[in-house]
């Protein structure tokens, strides 16, 4: 697997870079700063993952443009401060359509949960 650092602080790339480098399965492929182009590097480092660091670790929205471009894409954003974050991934996903009838098809297209049929 290929990491991408992007746009950390010095001290949270050097922690990052110490806990991978002895993980054969795992190599740093590259480090880009906060106003480089995330998208270019991905390409150019054929990055399987990228961990950033942001004020809003866990506000998804910030990461769909990317993981629409690079669905296969993990995002690791680390909060400012280090203590947490989240992992961001485009994820399929199915939910039966049990008894297909106009109102579970206009629920599932309004409200992406259709109605359960009743007992």
């Amino acid at each position: 697997m290929r990491i991408l650092l992007a746009g950390m602080s010095t001290m949270l790339n050097s922690v990052i870079t110490a806990v991978l480098e002895n993980k054969p399965q795992i190599s740093v492929a590259g480090i880009v700063g906060e106003h480089d182009d995330l998208a270019a590097a991905i390409r150019a480092a054929g990055a399987d993952a990228v961990v950033v660091q942001a004020a809003e670790p866990g506000a998804s929205a910030h990461y769909r443009a990317l993981l629409s471009s690079f669905p296969a894409l993990k995002v690791i954003a680390i909060a400012s401060d280090g203590k947490g974050g989240f992992l961001h991934e485009m994820r399929p996903w199915s939910l039966p359509l049990v008894e297909l009838s106009a109102e579970s098809l206009l629920a599932a297209l309004s409200e992406g949960s259709p109605p359960r049929p009743s007992a």
